[in-house]
């Protein structure tokens, strides 16, 4: 008797699908939809609808009463001849890269210094971080009391000392943004401090003991392992307070609205004037795109530098 053994290849049937599994799944899609749906209707609402308004009035003529005219882009057109716009962003420019680079730079050297076990570092954490919680109003009004001339206690520190007692630094066009610089970074230094710290007290401490062994010097272990390795936060901190600095209304306006002339006068400020003094809120408007799109323009390279950055290393 012969046995005729079976060669064709065996078939494996595909798994039959879950009985339920679509149904599920466009459950879940609907739930998710749910949840994100308040977060996305607010966000249209107070983020949407008000940039499409602010576009389409930079695109007209209006007062702020009645109808707006539509001029297409004529106010753009203005600007970039406009002096005053050329000005206050030049202005804006100087503010932010003058504010994040000194911030980025004394908030760096107070998080070396607590990091390094300084004598009464808990004391220092709270007064360094002080001014930081300050309103700018308030630091405005109390640093514009302190560089008036005689009665100014800066001045009068420098009277003290033989320099002088009579600079008018908010009045002088060659020191008034320097001054307001100067404020700006004595305000945010505090923030940035703390969160430099936080990320130098991530670093191992065996790395520095391991570089000690080496014999590397407590400087030469800042400049070669602490600066790299806390170089992501440090350029995210820089970012923003460069940012921050740039819509600075808040200090310029409290301290010199703009002046002497307009000398420190920024975008934020040139806004205010255009739309409530001279009454072009168009005009206004143009200008607040231009700073918002320069702003996005910022963030986002700064974001592509620093994740190309974290891709190189």
């Amino acid at each position: 008797m012969t046995i005729t053994a079976n060669t064709s290849p065996a078939t494996s049937n595909p798994p039959a699908p879950l009985r339920g599994a679509g149904k599920t799944t466009r459950r879940a899609s609907r739930e998710i939809g749910l949840m994100l749906a308040p977060g996305i209707t607010v966000l249209i609402i107070f983020f949407g609808l008000p940039v499409i308004d602010l576009l389409q009035t930079s695109l007209s003529q209006w007062s702020g009463i009645g109808q707006r005219r539509f001029t297409g882009v004529d106010n753009y057109l203005q600007l970039l001849t406009d002096k005053s716009f050329l000005n206050s962003l030049l202005n804006s420019i100087l503010l932010g890269i003058g504010t994040a680079a000194g911030i980025g730079i004394i908030a760096t050297i107070m998080a070396a210094l607590i990091s390094g076990k300084i004598y009464g570092g808990a004391f220092y954490r709270i007064v360094w971080f002080l001014p930081a919680i300050a309103p700018p109003s308030a630091v405005a009004v109390f640093w514009s009391l302190s560089v008036q001339p005689r009665s100014g206690a800066v001045n009068a520190f420098l009277g003290a000392i033989g320099l002088g007692d009579t600079h008018a630094w908010l009045s002088d066009s060659s020191t008034a943004m320097y001054v307001i610089i100067a404020v700006a970074i004595w305000q945010g230094a505090g923030f940035a401090f703390l969160v430099i710290l936080g990320a130098m007290e991530e670093v191992p401490v065996s790395t520095y003991e391991a570089a000690s062994l080496d014999g590397a010097s407590p400087v030469r272990s800042f400049f070669l392992i602490t600066l790299p390795l806390v170089r992501p936060v440090l350029s995210m901190i820089i970012l923003l307070e460069a940012i921050w600095a740039f819509n600075g209304f808040t200090l310029v306006w409290g301290m010199t609205q703009g002046g002497p002339g307009d000398v420190t006068t920024i975008l934020p400020v040139q806004v205010y004037k255009e739309a409530f003094r001279f009454g072009d809120f168009g005009m206004a408007a143009a200008i607040s795109v231009i700073g918002g799109v320069i702003l996005l323009a910022v963030g986002f390279a700064g974001q592509w530098l620093g994740s190309r950055k974290a891709a190189d290393d």
